[in-house]
């Protein structure tokens, strides 16, 4: 059962005058093993009792979860095609993300690693690396 469809059964057993234990029991046999925990129940309860309309989780104030995003990704790509010497920092600092999120970019999704101050993606033999 997904987060947000659980919200909407309970707020709709909320608006029927439904207690918590009795959404829990309902939802328990409707749902079995699927059902959301007692906890949760009233937890949700406890939200909608105090003025609370939306059933979709709020998003919570402080940094990003991550800054990489498509746009930093193709910059990124765009700046080590441009001139293969470049360095994460003068990357992260042209970019303005972190230099975490620049290496992150590079390695995972590049595939790419430092070899003679060039930026060579992973898959090449040792030989063609000492040799390009």
């Amino acid at each position: 059962m997904e987060p947000v469809e659980c919200r909407v059964v309970i707020r709709v057993l909320y608006l029927k005058g439904r207690t918590p234990q009795e959404t829990f029991d309902e939802m328990k046999e409707t749902y079995g093993d699927n059902a959301p925990s007692y906890d949760l129940v009233k937890r949700w309860h406890r939200e909608f009792k105090h003025s609370r309309k939306s059933v979709e989780t709020a998003l919570r104030p402080g940094c990003p979860p991550s800054a990489i995003n498509e746009a930093f990704v193709r910059q990124v790509e765009a700046a080590i095609l441009e001139d293969w010497r470049i360095t994460i920092r003068q990357i992260a600092q042209d970019v303005k993300i972190s230099t975490g999120s620049v290496e992150t970019i590079i390695h995972d999704h590049f595939h790419m690693h430092k070899v003679s101050a060039r930026w060579i993606p992973r898959l090449l033999t040792p030989f063609q690396k000492r040799e390009g």
